[in-house]
């Protein structure tokens, strides 16, 4: 009975109670109205019947009383010597009221609800006033003509008004004993109406007290659980479970609820999941940020080195333009300075090629953080695309507390903390895109810069080539050096100008190095930043028990 009760809709459990009541008011209102109707009919059988045949039976006596004095009367005005017509009249009149009193108890003798003893009774009073009516039409008769006559029959009409006496007083006796036995009856059945009522009454009472219990304490037990179970979910602790069995709209709003703790949980599984990837991404761009800076620090230290030869191949190729005027007087210093400059040239190339080498390196790492940036986006969007499934999931947790009104006010206050959760992390992954977008402008324009920086070393790798190549071909000749001073001179100018713009190339490749440190600076910062938000961000999934 219970299982049944339980699995009804909650408008049929509410109304429960309150229709057992209603039908115990109608079955205590059927057996009041049953009560006050018998009481009713006893009142009008009292009334209608008993007490209407007392006042007949009292009026018939007083009636007769009357007509038996107004004989009196006649014979009083007949020996008195009275207006004839006044005696003839007074006389008719007292037939006239015998013969309405017979015709008042003959009509009451016909009806059909009529007990065998009053039937009795009234037959009797009928004959009587029939034969009372005899003597006193008799006396009326020769009242007129005979006093005497007439005063002789008044012993007679005595003798029938006094037994008739007797029979009304009889009737009017035995309907007050009617009277009274209806009474008795009346009062009986009021006290069994009372004691039924009371009766009915204590059952209405019970019944509606154990239906108001049993309809409380069903709808309050799943609540109740439900209540107990959102606080334990709303401290945190997802692995909580609504245990209501009910096929109702508690238990509906608990396996909905259910199911929402359910994908609430996956979601914060799947967002811690995803914190602990991005916080190992980001520690790897943090290192890899280091490495990178290391990288470019000492590939300026090599770009300086470069640089300062390049000016000292500069001085020196300019010296031997200052001093080709005097190789032919100085042929062995020329040789000299041929094989410093083949010397200083080939220390060059190999400068240029380790620049050449380191900035390739740097290229590649440029690119390989440009890769993790397009990866670390790829975690970002992830993020991004979980945070927007809990604000739904949210919203939706929203809907129903709001459906379920006063019970679902706890449900609201975890989905109003899951949907701040889902903007803060929304807004934190949008500020990590949009860094990670710059921090991708910014490799891209270093590797461009990059590539610019390896063809420029080796177009200085190869002009320092032709150098040396230069220098060996001199030393090659030295023997016929001043019949070639002047081309000797042309290719000392030409050596200058291409060790300045060597120097110069250099000085950019500089430049663009530490232009890409800052920026690689700048992508450690985001790196770290990265890494502090996805702590905040596991910090705050660590508050849910999953």
């Amino acid at each position: 009975m219970k299982h049944y009760f339980a699995n009804l809709k909650l408008s049929r459990k509410i109304l429960f109670s309150p229709m057992v009541v209603l039908a115990m008011l109608i079955i205590f209102g059927v057996v009041a109205y049953f009560g006050m109707m018998n009481q009713k009919s006893a009142m009008d059988d009292m009334y209608h019947d008993t007490f209407a045949n007392y006042q007949k039976a009292s009026k018939l006596k007083d009636e007769l009383t009357n007509v038996h004095a107004n004989i009196y009367k006649v014979l009083s005005w007949a020996n008195s010597n009275y207006n004839k017509d006044k005696v003839e009249a007074l006389g008719k009149t007292q037939l006239a009221t015998l013969q309405k009193a017979i015709k008042d108890v003959e009509n009451h003798l016909k009806r059909s609800n009529i007990g065998a003893e009053e039937k009795k009774i009234y037959g009797l009073l009928l004959n009587n006033l029939r034969e009372y009516n005899k003597p006193v039409a008799g006396v009326i008769d020769v009242a007129s003509i005979d006093i005497a006559s007439a005063t002789m029959f008044m012993g007679t009409t005595d003798d029938k008004f006094q037994v008739l006496n007797e029979n009304l007083t009889q009737m009017m006796n035995q309907e007050d004993k009617r009277s009274g036995a209806n009474y008795g009856s009346s009062v009986a059945s009021y006290r069994r109406v009372s004691a039924l009522s009371i009766i009915v009454l204590v059952i209405a009472v019970i019944v509606s007290i154990l239906a108001t219990v049993l309809t409380t304490r069903v709808i309050l037990e799943p609540i109740s659980k439900t209540v107990q179970m959102i606080g334990d979910i709303s401290r945190g602790n997802l692995t909580k479970r609504i245990d209501v069995i009910s096929k109702d709209e508690i238990g509906s709003m608990a396996r909905i609820f259910n199911d929402f703790v359910g994908t609430l949980h996956d979601t914060i599984s799947r967002v811690a999941e995803s914190s602990n990837r991005v916080s190992d991404a980001a520690a790897m761009l943090d290192s890899g940020a280091e490495q990178m800076a290391a990288g470019i620090e000492q590939a300026s230290s090599q770009v300086n080195s470069v640089a300062t030869a390049s000016e000292e191949m500069s001085t020196t190729s300019s010296e031997i333009a200052q001093n080709c005027v005097r190789v032919a007087k100085s042929s062995e210093n020329a040789n000299n300075s041929a094989q410093t400059g083949e010397k200083i040239i080939a220390g060059t190339i190999s400068v240029i090629n380790s620049i050449n080498e380191r900035v390739e390196n740097s290229a590649q790492i440029i690119e390989s953080l440009g890769m993790r940036s397009e990866q670390i986006g790829t975690v970002v969007g992830l993020i991004n695309e979980i945070a927007d499934q809990t604000n739904l999931l949210a919203l939706n947790a929203a809907i129903e507390a709001a459906r379920a009104g006063e019970h679902g006010r706890g449900f609201a206050v975890v989905a109003d903390e899951v949907k701040k959760l889902a903007e803060r992390t929304s807004h934190a992954t949008e500020e990590i895109s949009q860094t990670i977008m710059a921090m991708q402008t910014e490799t891209k324009n270093a590797v461009n810069s990059m590539h610019e920086g390896v063809s420029e070393a080796r177009r200085g790798a190869a002009e320092a080539t032709k150098s040396g190549d230069a220098l060996h071909d001199i030393l090659n000749q030295v023997n016929v050096v001043t019949t070639e001073i002047n081309q000797i001179a042309v290719a000392s100018e030409q050596q200058t100008a291409s060790t300045n713009e060597i120097a110069n190339n250099i000085q950019q490749i500089s430049e663009v190095m530490a232009e890409t440190a800052r920026r690689i600076q700048d992508n450690a910062n985001a790196a770290s930043q990265l890494a502090g938000l996805s702590r905040d961000l596991h910090e705050v999934v660590g508050q849910f028990t999953l």
